[in-house]
């Protein structure tokens, strides 16, 4: 998993100690300029595959970089620290719980008021699907918006 090479921006205005990139961005102080002539955060390194990397990433045996504390299943896949093997014989994220419907859930889920499992705080909306925020379901198909922002909001509606 390679660093974004373009971290938050200072909200284009000088902070105290941030630097302009050549990209017209301000980083922070403590970002620094790497061989690729983009700004990483601290920690950051430069990997064999010749990309940048977060502090705390490792290669693996199979030459790709992960966090720390990844380990190889005996499916022959690499999973995150804590990931289990379920009822279903497959491996599931730490947290994952198995519902009322045979399936497994991620964290922050529950079951709402039609069976079905959603994200913890989304309500039922008027367009009888459940949202994180309600008020957005009438729009939420809307013209108007920037597709980033439309599909944004059809997401909310998206079931666990």
């Amino acid at each position: 998993m390679a660093v974004s090479s373009k971290p938050r921006s200072v909200s284009g205005k000088k902070k105290a100690g941030a630097q302009l990139g050549a990209d017209g961005v301000y980083y922070p102080k403590e970002y620094f300029l790497g061989s690729d002539e983009r700004y990483h955060p601290p920690g950051s390194f430069l990997g064999t595959d010749g990309k940048y990397h977060p502090a705390g990433e490792i290669l693996f045996p199979d030459g790709k970089y992960r966090p720390e504390g990844y380990f190889l299943g005996e499916d022959g896949q690499y999973h995150p620290r804590n990931s289990f093997v379920g009822v279903d014989g497959k491996y599931h994220p730490p947290g994952a719980f198995l519902g009322m419907d045979g399936k497994y859930h991620p964290r922050g889920c529950s079951r709402g008021e039609d069976g079905k499992y959603h994200y913890k705080g989304s309500e039922l909306g008027a367009d009888g699907k459940y949202h994180l925020d309600p008020s957005l379901a009438a729009d939420a198909g809307a013209d108007h918006l920037d597709p980033k922002e439309r599909f944004r909001r059809n997401q909310l509606g998206v079931d666990c």
